[in-house]
């Protein structure tokens, strides 16, 4: 007697069960590269912040010489400064120092704050960069 096999095809639920799997583990995989491409940009921008510390810090660095060292008029003064773009503080070296840098059309900002060191003349310099993150 001979074996009679059945041929079986897919049905179209099969089709359409086996489709939305497949676009499930898409948008799966679609959210991972779009958290990895973020987490770049993210990554990026703060290395960038960080580069622009240091050249917001420069300027300050000039301004600690042995010959014209004055604590009474010095730019580093203790104490919170602020350089805005027209450079109106009370700080005297804003003028010269630029607060404001554009990057990839971001723009990164500084502010300074200058503190003392207790039982020294010492004086710390921190520069917060600020900026507005783009968002893919």
């Amino acid at each position: 007697m001979p074996l009679i096999l059945k041929e079986r095809s897919t049905t179209l639920f099969e089709v359409i069960v086996a489709t939305v799997i497949f676009a499930l583990v898409m948008a799966g995989m679609v959210s991972i590269f779009v958290a990895g491409k973020r987490h770049i940009f993210h990554a990026r921008e703060r290395m960038t912040g960080s580069e622009m510390g240091k050249l917001f810090v420069e300027p300050l660095q000039l301004a600690v010489r042995q010959d014209t060292w004055d604590t009474s008029a010095n730019a580093l003064n203790m104490g919170t400064t602020y350089c805005d773009s027209s450079g109106s503080s009370q700080n005297p070296i804003c003028p010269s120092v630029a607060t404001q840098r554009n990057v990839n059309n971001i723009t990164y900002s500084a502010q300074y704050e200058i503190s003392g060191v207790s039982g020294t003349d010492l004086r710390r310099a921190k520069v917060r960069i600020n900026w507005t993150e783009f968002s893919p």
